[in-house]
């Protein structure tokens, strides 16, 4: 059975500041034929253009937090949506604020969309399983910076299992059933039993997970929640010789950003948000890779799929 699209392609991974061609965040993560767009910094729609990003396969909008670099694209590709005549809906979500001050951008300038503009605020950061669809299901992740800020964590959903056909046999589970026990539901027969979907099914591959830690201090509260987990995005702003610079600015350091891939045992850590003070990249993935090996540099383009064997390796 194959296991689908899983990718994450980064078109934003500079800091507040751009710098050496590298646009503010961005990141579209592909889950089977669905498009998921994290942070819309400045610039977002160039390299969606840039980068032959199909932007009508986005419907769903995931903000980190206002600062500018993560959020000032978002009102202009609102309006660009407008502009192409989009008629499917389109959903924001982001912490407590965010409809407020994109439609107050959007009433100084373009005025509402003809399209259908849902927001979504998260008022519970501590791993809130707040989004579901068909390919995906999504929690929020408690960051540590200056103001608000969410991280998010993306668990695949597989939609159709593995029967196990010896159990259904033995169970004398009618073969009419077997469709809604193969897309994962739980059964219940005209006799009054009740059987559990994974007492009838096997999982045909292990299920993919993407965290997204924007603006972070240090901390450990997010481990648990990135145990074992595939790839992690952690922001690598600065140097660890700026260690205090970087908790009085609300970010990490690339050795920071690798300690917590190392405790948390995930399988491999993409770097960026960096800082315009660094021309080349280089100290930034040696620092990272001394104290956790398996990590890839974030860069304009970068795409990084994620199989179910994925080990990070490239």
């Amino acid at each position: 059975m194959s296991s689908g699209t899983f990718e994450v392609q980064i078109l934003g991974c500079g800091a507040a500041l751009p710098a050496y061609n590298r646009n503010p965040s961005a990141h579209v993560v592909r889950i089977h034929e669905q498009s998921y767009l994290v942070d819309c910094g400045e610039g977002t729609q160039f390299q969606f253009n840039k980068y032959k990003v199909k932007r009508s396969k986005i419907q769903h909008i995931f903000i980190t937090h206002l600062h500018g670099d993560h959020v000032f694209g978002l009102p202009g590709l609102i309006t660009s949506y407008n502009l192409i005549n989009r008629q499917e809906e389109l959903h924001v979500y982001g912490p407590s604020g965010i409809e407020k001050m994109i439609r107050q951008f959007l009433s100084y300038a373009a005025g509402e969309p003809r399209f259908r503009l849902e927001f979504h605020e998260i008022n519970n950061l501590d791993g809130d399983w707040f989004f579901e669809d068909s390919h995906v299901r999504v929690r929020s992740l408690p960051l540590k910076h200056k103001i608000t800020c969410c991280g998010y964590l993306f668990e695949e959903k597989i939609s159709k299992r593995k029967l196990d056909v010896a159990a259904l046999q033995k169970l004398a589970i009618p073969i009419k059933m077997w469709n809604l026990i193969e897309s994962g539901h739980d059964i219940k027969l005209e006799d009054g039993r009740i059987f559990k979907n994974d007492e009838l099914s096997i999982s045909p591959y292990r299920n993919r997970r993407y965290a997204y830690c924007s603006d972070t201090v240090y901390n450990e509260q997010l481990i648990p929640y990135l145990t074992n987990i595939d790839l992690l995005y952690h922001e690598t702003t600065y140097l660890d010789e700026l260690r205090e610079k970087a908790l009085e600015n609300g970010h990490s350091t690339a050795k920071q950003a690798a300690q917590i891939a190392a405790k948390a045992g995930v399988k491999c850590l993409l770097t960026g948000h960096y800082s315009s003070r660094y021309d080349s990249l280089d100290k930034i993935i040696e620092e990272c890779q001394s104290v956790f090996p398996n990590t890839i540099l974030g860069e304009e383009g970068k795409v990084v799929q994620i199989s179910p064997e994925f080990n990070g390796l490239e």
